[in-house]
């Protein structure tokens, strides 16, 4: 498409569902193709004049699995349609922690709910404009219909009123949603309608992709691992700085702080943050992010 058009991103959807949810499987996506999604896919987009807005950045949409059926089926589960399971796509590139379908278990819930996070954060911090299916800031099912488009009843409607109650998951999943748009609004590096430069000189505003140990990354990093750090340096006006921790591992990891006073505004892992607490603030030094979680502070 020329400038001034907006193209889905597929390719982007694809990575971060196989940074995040495949991880030593088969379509599992490395930190180089993670890095390029996040900053809008430029291969793809950064052609006659078009910004990095061109690309829009998507998890799921209306077709296919919903953000929580990503992380409760492996398979589709589209009996219901008629067509003996034959319709909607069986490539998801999803992952049910361990038990197909919803589930009791405190671990594999908590592990669902991790993920979703993870994957809502990584779409609304990445360069490009966003693209949000209705109902995954509420946790919407369709038990696994992956092609629901003939399913006007329980599986497509949306339970709004199940936000109502402040103490449900959908309500904080919802907070956490508003939370994440809140961030892109102030934080202005998330939505730059210019290209970063790939190596931004000494100074100069630009991001620096940095290793857990606060090194530049290196060729060699770009094809293994899966944790690094993302520093938006502003201009000089500007007096700050963002900083994006990304660790879709299955351990937690330690990451050297850049120098300054870091306030955190952000934990992916944290199920039901106090909105009105006062942001913790961290100097130079270390700070460890559990298990395929995000972290995002300000300087």
């Amino acid at each position: 498409f020329p400038r001034g058009w907006l193209e889905w991103n597929d390719p982007s959807r694809d990575t971060q569902r196989g940074f995040w949810l495949r991880q030593g499987l088969e379509g599992a996506a490395g930190l180089g193709d993670f890095a390029h999604r996040f900053t809008a896919s430029s291969a793809q987009f950064a052609h006659d004049g078009r910004a990095p807005t061109a690309s829009v950045n998507f998890i799921t949409a209306h077709d296919g699995f919903t953000l929580r059926d990503l992380l409760c089926y492996e398979e589709r589960h589209n009996l219901a349609n008629g067509e003996d399971n034959r319709d909607g796509h069986a490539h998801n590139l999803s992952n049910n922690c361990g038990i197909e379908g919803p589930s009791d278990d405190p671990a594999v819930q908590a592990e669902r709910g991790r993920l979703q996070r993870a994957l809502l954060a990584t779409l609304l911090l990445s360069q490009g404009t966003p693209m949000l299916l209705a109902g995954d800031e509420l946790g919407h099912s369709q038990q696994g219909n992956n092609n629901a488009y003939c399913q006007d009843n329980e599986t497509t409607w949306l339970a709004w009123i199940g936000a109502r109650d402040p103490a449900s998951e959908a309500a904080h999943l919802s907070a956490f949603v508003a939370r994440l748009v809140a961030l892109r609004r102030e934080a202005s590096v998330l939505r730059s309608t210019r290209w970063w430069p790939a190596e931004p000189p000494k100074g100069a505003p630009g991001i620096r992709w940095l290793r857990p140990d606060g090194q530049s990354m290196q060729e060699a990093d770009w094809h293994g691992g899966t944790a690094l750090a993302i520093l938006f340096e502003t201009a000089a006006a500007d007096r700050g700085a963002w900083l994006v921790l990304v660790n879709a591992g299955p351990a937690a990891v330690s990451f050297a702080l850049p120098a300054g006073s870091w306030q955190w505004r952000l934990a992916t892992d944290d199920p039901a943050p106090d909105a009105d607490a006062a942001p913790h603030q961290s100097h130079a030094g270390t700070v460890e992010v559990p298990r395929s979680s995000i972290r995002i502070a300000r300087r």
